[in-house]
């Protein structure tokens, strides 16, 4: 596996149908595409997580890729390629990492006509869709709460832990206590519609994902790691990003 980091040249801007492309998340996955495709009948094998201005500077996008192959230039000279690193990391269990994860957290309700499972829902509008009628609904408490309990069952999967520790928090007399909780931040709730000619649009939403976790099981990590996270891989979801803690 490869990590790449891939940025539109300042160039790019004078071609203004390149930007309007890869505004989009679909858009940016299809331009993407081009310098990743060996073949026709090719699949996706990469996963990608577009940043916008941050370390960059303002208005600057560029992309992380994880791909089974290295990225290489498709000839338009739009597109600054960095050497990719090979993603090879020697993990133990125990071992602390700091991540950083976007992805679209959902949860399956119903089931089915052949009892097959639901349909998926956005984590958040599930929540919403729970709540009794009438009584304040706070969406960021919701993200935390259904976001942190999503990302509990991806790690109960994919061989890792939430690393916790103590937290501040106001309790119900008003007074500050402190209780044990993941070192985790949830934020960066947001829905999309992706128009599609003669079709119906996709509609799904991403949520941010920054905290500490613990390597429970080496292998079985990193294969989920190079799988990615939840779904909309295509749009942009699912690549979580490492570094040690």
């Amino acid at each position: 596996m490869f990590l790449s980091r891939i940025e539109l040249r300042a160039d790019a801007a004078a071609r203004p149908e390149f930007w309007r492309q890869v505004a989009t998340p679909e858009g940016a996955h299809q331009a993407l595409w081009r310098l990743f495709s060996r073949a026709p009948e090719q699949t996706r094998d990469f996963l990608f997580r577009q940043d916008v201005g941050g370390s960059r500077g303002p208005g600057r996008v560029s992309f992380f890729v994880l791909s089974k192959s290295p990225p290489r230039d498709d000839g338009a000279g739009l597109w600054h390629l960095e050497d990719p690193k090979p993603f090879a990391p020697r993990l133990c269990a125990g071992d602390r990492l700091r991540f950083s994860l976007r992805a679209s957290p959902t949860v399956k309700r119903g089931t089915g006509a052949d009892g097959t499972p639901g349909k998926r829902c956005d984590v958040v509008m599930d929540a919403r869709k729970q709540h009794g009628a009438g009584e304040p609904f706070d969406v960021v408490l919701a993200l935390q709460r259904e976001g942190e309990r999503w990302l509990a069952r991806q790690a109960a999967k994919a061989g890792f832990d939430l690393a916790r520790g103590p937290t501040e928090v106001v309790g119900e007399d008003g007074l500050v206590e402190e209780v044990e909780r993941a070192a985790l931040r949830v934020d960066g709730y947001r829905q999309h519609r992706l128009h599609r000619k003669g079709e119906a649009p996709i509609r799904f939403s991403t949520v941010d994902f920054e905290g500490v976790l613990v390597v429970r099981d080496p292998a079985l990590f990193l294969a989920k790691v190079a799988l990615g996270f939840g779904p909309q891989k295509a749009f942009g979801c699912g690549l979580m990003l490492l570094q040690r803690a």
